[in-house]
């Protein structure tokens, strides 16, 4: 056992560090410092030297934060590991920047960040009973692959920069694309298959394993949902009644996919389109379609190995390392970006090297951290899961482990730093209430302590919204809204409010509700830019345009440009763009069906409500790691016999 151990370490250090040494043999070149007044050396000298030498003779960019090492996906297979470029940059107070680029290229990214993170899988204990070969197995995975390959095809532009060396007219030109995922693909499910039963229980480290490969979009992780999504449908446990709603729109928004508007997927990268058309649409639709069956037949196939304790500690595992790779990342140029590589981040992490940050323009106003993870809104609100589901595990088990105890603090840390008030205040609230139901719910009456909290509650709405405040409150989206609009170029949806205000309407009076709650919220400028933009048909309106594309959004209205780019910080708006208002009606008397069969599941309702306030005002679910994490958590702790799982 020992031998196999060494070996493998010694795999995962020769996979981590030979190929940064690339270089060229041919020269012996004397490298100097990078200096403001002298880069000549790398513009004359590009694809010459690696990043070990660079280092060598720079070693303050390794702990300098003025130093910034990017990957550079548009190299050649030789000069991979090797600096491609170097720009200086005059930066804030005065202190000069350097960008370091390095070749990465992405069919190397492809097989090399693929088998590392399949070297990683592999430290999963293996289970007892591992799972036979499922009948389909080898068409699945080809399959798998094909999906792979045509979604290079369909986002062909998105591709054009990095891989220039390809003819994308030509089928030749993605054969080597194919093999290569194949490859991975194979060598993903056979660790799946061998460690299945305890990989549920690992589910946590995707937030510290994102797994998108750099420069593709798409996830590593995805393949292994794709491919039980298809095993699922070729056995025929998809239901009907969803293959029947899915198919149906799908056949809507392909037949509605006409133009073509182009999307910069940043930080949303492997799990959105980059551009709004119809092979990239039927792409997309395919795979969340698979992408949800898999997920499904995933937690279906391991529920009974689902435990509690073990997960509880993989999520106190998963903050302490997050928390540790972030500051890490912060304060270390060079493990910035061996992190954004080999953790496969679909963002550089955190460059401020200190989390206790506060601005200097605005009095006592705390900068957010978000570490190693793209968005620092998403990163607090898994902090906060992290402290509700310990607080849950402590009181279930009646004991307090060594690991509890860092995690708490580790979660603690980390959702202060990413300064998320509403998830900081959820956890406060329903910690508070479920510590009520368990320990004090016989000394109150419940009935009497919910009529309490309702009167509080209507009369601090009453004192707060008088007539004027609550006019000015109902129409702070909609004024938001004009200050984006482009001259007189009115989206569609922004005519619809217009005229609903005129005629004092039904549509008027429940978008007046929704505005309020963006003005709580503090979301009334991002969401009024949403609707500055949101430019559907009647029927886009009601059944949408398509999973995952923000395209025809972004592209099809001119808009007065905002101060950055904004998303529409709600998964709600984003679901509305997605699959419409109906469908979305639909998912949530569902949803709120199913609170009310589980009331007496105090874990999962609480958790329920956590994760939907906090989808309402955040993009967290156009992450793929969030989406797949609050699937699989509402699937494990939603129990069909109405307990719960930690009593």
């Amino acid at each position: 056992m020992k031998t196999k151990q060494i070996l493998f370490g010694i795999l995962v250090i020769l996979i981590f560090l030979l190929p940064w040494f690339n270089t060229d043999l041919q020269n012996n070149y004397s490298i100097p410092k990078v200096s403001q007044e002298d880069i000549t050396f790398f513009e004359i000298n590009p694809c010459k030297i690696s990043i070990v030498q660079f280092m060598t003779s720079n070693v303050e960019s390794i702990y300098q934060n003025h130093f910034y090492f990017r990957a550079n996906d548009k190299s050649s297979m030789k000069c991979f590991g090797r600096i491609t470029g170097v720009t200086v940059i005059q930066g804030d107070e005065l202190q000069t920047q350097f960008f370091i680029s390095v070749g990465t290229n992405p069919l190397i990214n492809l097989v090399l960040q693929g088998l590392f993170w399949i070297l990683i899988l592999s430290l999963v204990p293996k289970s007892k009973n591992s799972l036979s070969n499922y009948k389909f197995k080898n068409i699945s995975i080809f399959l798998v692959s094909y999906l792979f390959t045509y979604s290079v095809y369909a986002e062909s532009r998105y591709y054009e920069a990095s891989l220039y060396e390809f003819n994308f007219a030509s089928l030749r030109s993605y054969f080597l694309i194919f093999l290569a995922f194949l490859l991975i693909s194979k060598n993903l499910i056979d660790i799946y298959h061998l460690r299945s039963e305890n990989i549920i229980n690992f589910v946590p480290f995707i937030y510290l394993f994102t797994f998108i490969f750099s420069g593709f979009n798409y996830s590593f992780f995805a393949a292994l949902f794709v491919y039980l999504g298809l095993i699922s449908f070729f056995n025929g446990e998809s239901k009907s009644k969803f293959n029947f709603i899915y198919i149906s729109l799908s056949i809507w928004w392909l037949i509605n996919s006409n133009g073509s508007f182009y999307f910069n997927v940043g930080k949303l990268r492997g799990f959105t389109s980059s551009v709004y058309e119809f092979n990239a649409n039927f792409s997309w639709i395919i795979f969340i379609y698979f992408l949800l069956l898999g997920i499904y037949k995933f937690y279906s196939e391991n529920r009974q190995r689902f435990k509690l304790e073990l997960f509880s500690k993989n999520l106190s595992l998963t903050a302490i390392m997050m928390m540790l790779t972030g500051i890490m990342s912060s304060n270390s140029p060079i493990i910035n970006f061996y992190n954004y590589y080999f953790l496969g981040l679909q963002r550089y992490g955190e460059e401020k090297n200190t989390p206790f940050a506060f601005s200097e323009d605005v009095y006592e106003l705390k900068i957010s951290w978000r570490g190693i993870f793209p968005s620092s809104e998403t990163v607090g609100e898994f902090y906060g899961l992290v402290l509700l589901i310990l607080l849950f595990w402590i009181f279930k088990s009646n004991k307090i482990r060594t690991i509890d105890y860092i995690g708490v603090i580790a979660a603690s840390l980390g959702l202060y730093f990413s300064d998320n008030r509403t998830a900081i205040v959820l956890v406060f609230i329903f910690s508070l209430i479920y510590i009520y139901l368990i320990l004090f719910k016989n000394l109150f009456n419940p009935k009497f302590m919910l009529f309490l909290i309702a009167i509080v509650s209507i009369g601090l709405l009453i004192f707060l919204l008088n007539d004027n405040s609550y006019k000015f409150i109902s129409n702070s989206i909609i004024s938001q809204s004009f200050v984006f609009q482009y001259d007189s170029i009115y989206s569609s949806y922004l005519r619809l409010l217009n005229s609903g205000q005129e005629t004092g309407s039904l549509f008027s009076s429940v978008f007046g509700f929704f505005s309020m709650i963006a003005f709580f919220l503090n979301r009334s400028e991002m969401w009024g830019l949403f609707f500055a933009r949101y430019n559907p048909t009647f029927m886009e309106l009601l059944f949408g345009s398509g999973p995952m594309n923000f395209g025809q959004l972004y592209g099809e209205v001119v808009i007065n440009n905002p101060e950055s780019f904004l998303l529409p910080h709600s998964s709600i708006l984003s679901l509305i763009l997605f699959i419409g208002i109906i469908p979305l009606i639909l998912l949530t008397v569902m949803f709120v069906y199913i609170l009310i069969l589980n009331k007496k599941n105090y874990e999962f309702v609480l958790l329920s409500m956590y994760i939907i306030t906090n989808i309402l005002k955040n993009d967290s679910i156009n992450y793929f790691v969030v989406f797949v994490f609050y699937c699989l958590l509402y699937l494990l702790f939603k129990n069909n016999s109405k307990k719960t799982i930690f009593r």
